[in-house]
């Protein structure tokens, strides 16, 4: 009886000394988002580090206050390089299992975002899921950018671009993955989405608060930027290069200068390319939900005047959307790998010309049908 007590008190010891070596969470620090810029030959990495007690959720009265953030530097000649110059002045372990946002520098972008990338996939740690962002302002000031009503900077639009994008389909956000097309594939452009700092949309207690905003996009292919996509650019892209569209406006002008906005929630469009003439000839046809949301004084209008309008509109942002990136030789609507994918003799003829294949492109036919969904609480005319 003894003995067999003995094993009992024996087996349990060993069962609680089985985590001796284990580190808590405090202890350990989780970086949250990464930067890389490039200058005079070497990578830099800047690392953003939060208050571990600043994320976790608290029970009863929370203190008012800025989450803190810690945003550490890194250089070397390689990534590897970098990340391990940041380990000696860490003073607790680091982890990179947990990074939710990657930003490139315009200075990266333009030569180096293939090794780059490389780099970064290459170490066991960081994962393909990440958001990836670009920018052309200081990176530190991006990571400095606090969030608003005291919430967890996780919940900012750079580590959680998409519930903005749910609210307000400006860019669609992509992931580490989804760059990698960008940066491996012969014939494919990705659009990483651009963003800034600004001081000019809130204020708390008085005074600017820096906030992050998507202001555009970098369109990458072949593993370099090609050039920046502005907002007035993205209004064709929009229909025909996003994967989704959850919710957009768009506004329209009556007859009568009455201003009418809609809701755009669902596009599908369907691009062909015929590649039969001297220069390949481009055919686009898009399917559009929408719904009003504003109609001001408008009366007397019809769902279909509204139509009209709105597909008239598009058809207008498509076409001018595709001669601004064709003037810059962005391959905005991907229809390169349209042709790689569909007639890949005929693409590998027209790349042998040594001039980018979307200089060769013309926009022929684009048709836009617009199904409006519902008209909220305005009076429409019949059909």
């Amino acid at each position: 009886m003894r003995a067999s007590l003995a094993i009992l008190v024996l087996v349990f010891s060993l069962l609680l000394t089985g985590c001796w070596d284990m580190k808590e969470t405090q202890n350990i620090n989780f970086i949250t988002a990464l930067g890389v810029d490039y200058k005079e030959g070497r990578y830099i990495i800047y690392s953003q580090l939060l208050d571990f007690a600043e994320i976790a959720k608290q029970e009863g009265t929370v203190e008012t206050g800025n989450g803190k953030v810690w945003i550490g530097q890194g250089e070397g000649r390689t990534i590897d390089e970098a990340l391990n110059s940041l380990y000696p002045a860490s003073q607790q372990r680091t982890f990179w299992t947990h990074v939710r946002a990657i930003v490139f520098s315009k200075a990266l972008l333009d030569k180096h975002l293939t090794e780059a990338v490389n780099g970064l996939i290459q170490n066991r740690d960081l994962r393909y899921t990440p958001w990836v962002f670009g920018t052309y302002q200081n990176i530190p000031d991006i990571f400095s950018s606090i969030s608003l009503l005291n919430e967890s900077v996780l919940n900012s639009e750079l580590l959680d671009p998409e519930e903005i994008f749910r609210q307000y389909s400006f860019i669609e956000p992509i992931r580490v993955i989804n760059l990698m097309n960008g940066v491996k594939e012969p014939a494919v452009t990705a659009l990483l989405p651009l963003i800034s700092c600004t001081t000019k949309v809130w204020k708390g207690e008085g005074e600017p608060v820096s906030q992050v905003k998507l202001v555009g996009a970098y369109a990458i292919a072949q593993g370099a930027n090609r050039g920046l996509v502005n907002s007035a650019m993205l209004q064709g892209a929009r229909y025909i290069a996003f994967n989704r569209m959850i919710i957009f406006p768009l506004t329209l002008t009556l007859e009568d200068g009455t201003p009418v906005t809609l809701s755009i929630i669902h596009s599908k469009s369907d691009v062909g390319v015929r590649a039969n003439d001297e220069y390949p000839k481009v055919r686009i046809q898009v399917r559009i939900k929408a719904y009003i949301t504003e109609a001001g004084t408008a009366s007397g209008v019809s769902a279909a005047t509204i139509d009209e309008l709105a597909e008239k509109k598009i058809e207008q942002d498509i076409r001018r959307s595709f001669d601004a990136a064709k003037a810059k030789q962005i391959d905005l609507y991907n229809l390169e790998e349209k042709l790689y994918r569909d007639e890949h003799a005929r693409w590998k003829e027209l790349m042998s010309r040594g001039k980018p294949l979307i200089s060769l492109m013309e926009l022929d036919e684009v048709q836009v049908e617009m199904n409006l969904v519902h008209s909220s609480s305005y009076k429409l005319l019949n059909r």
